[in-house]
């Protein structure tokens, strides 16, 4: 049976959370606030240089705890970080929901994670209840296409069981599916000339973006892929045909197939454009994470399902179109579910949390602390 949680302490503590400055590689409070409130609970905390390397101010938190119970070592893990506009947060609660004044994100994503994760285990402490060997990993630089975790030491993990908080939709929801991402970034060259005395001199390097773009699949690709042109940079005056345009964009899939081969069409396309108008390209391709897929039987959605349904939550296996720190952690091993969260309009001034959203999420920790897997 699964303990309640203290409603009012989470709330709390999402609140204050809510209110520290944490825009992503500027972390720095939020990282000390968060050590101090693991060490409380008995957890040796350790923090890596990832913010050095990223040019931030803090890295990603590791914390262990002995277990006290029976059971196999079990990650928890959320991002400290949010989007812009993220600093001077004024949480407040208006109704069944928790609110920003508007002028900024709410920084419920990943708040509502950071806050159940902390009151599932602070329950578990306070009342002397077992609980199994604990890891917990809170990363810096998610929202930067997960660069955070990226720099993360996954060598130093015993665990097998992994949960992510960090998605959209109804708490009880469990993400099994995601997609990887490939950021592509071209330099197209043209040739400049003046655009008013001999235009026909020049290549304009802007007019062979457009017309590679124009002939792009982008936006909903297919059920399982994606793409998206992210900007378009050419900075001159309007009497200079440009010579230099860059642009960077983005693909995703959870089919590796489709992905290749949507890679390929965008490179096709900037490459065929760039060679009729006589210009030249350099085109460079990252793949920023891989994609997953977990089996209905795995331990964490076997454990999380089993835990849901204990406090009465429908249950559903998804797919998501964004990718989180688990992307990573599969990627490395550690098989790794991702759970919803239950926050609304995250990355808008207009995100908000629901409380009761809030409440199940921390007692959904709490039950897959108590629980196993039938």
């Amino acid at each position: 049976m699964t303990p309640d949680i203290n409603a009012k302490r989470l709330m709390n503590t999402f609140l204050e959370l809510c209110s520290i400055d944490a825009e992503s590689t500027r972390e720095r409070a939020m990282a000390d606030r968060l050590t101090a409130l693991l060490t409380g609970l008995g957890f040796t905390v350790t923090e890596d240089d990832a913010g050095a390397r990223l040019g931030g101010n803090a890295g990603n938190l590791y914390a262990t705890l002995p277990g006290t119970g029976t059971g196999e070592t079990l990650l928890f893990s959320c991002h400290m970080d949010r989007v812009v506009p993220g600093c001077g947060v004024r949480p407040q609660i208006k109704g069944e929901y928790v609110v920003s004044d508007g002028t900024t994100v709410l920084g419920a994503d990943d708040v509502a994670g950071l806050a159940a994760v902390l009151e599932g285990i602070t329950l578990f402490r306070e009342q002397g209840l077992p609980h199994p060997p604990l890891e917990v990993v809170f990363s810096v630089a998610e929202e930067l296409s997960l660069l955070g975790i990226e720099q993360f030491n996954m060598e130093q993990l015993v665990s097998r069981c992994g949960f992510v908080l960090d998605a959209g939709g109804p708490v009880g929801e469990i993400v099994v599916k995601a997609p990887e991402q490939v950021r592509l970034s071209a330099v197209i060259h043209g040739r400049a000339a003046h655009s008013g005395i001999a235009p026909e001199e020049g290549i304009s390097a802007i007019q062979i973006a457009a017309t590679a773009i124009s002939r792009m699949r982008l936006l909903r690709v297919d059920d399982e892929t994606t793409a998206n042109i992210g900007s378009i940079r050419a900075d001159g005056p309007t009497n200079i045909v440009p010579d230099r345009c860059e642009l960077i964009a983005e693909a995703r899939s959870t089919d590796p197939a489709r992905l290749a081969a949507q890679v390929a069409a965008m490179r096709q396309a900037l490459e065929d454009a760039t060679q009729a108008a006589g210009g030249r390209v350099e085109i460079s391709v990252r793949s920023n994470y891989r994609s997953y897929q977990l089996d209905s039987n795995s331990a964490p959605v076997r454990r999380a399902e089993a835990a849901a349904r204990s406090l009465g939550l429908p249950v559903r296996h998804r797919s998501t179109g964004g990718g989180s720190d688990a992307n990573f952690f599969n990627e490395c091993g550690i098989p790794t579910a991702v759970l919803c969260c239950g926050f609304e309009k995250v990355h808008t001034c207009e995100e908000q949390m629901p409380v009761e959203q809030l409440t199940l999420l921390a007692q959904w920790v709490a039950a897959i602390l108590a629980g196993g897997e039938e």
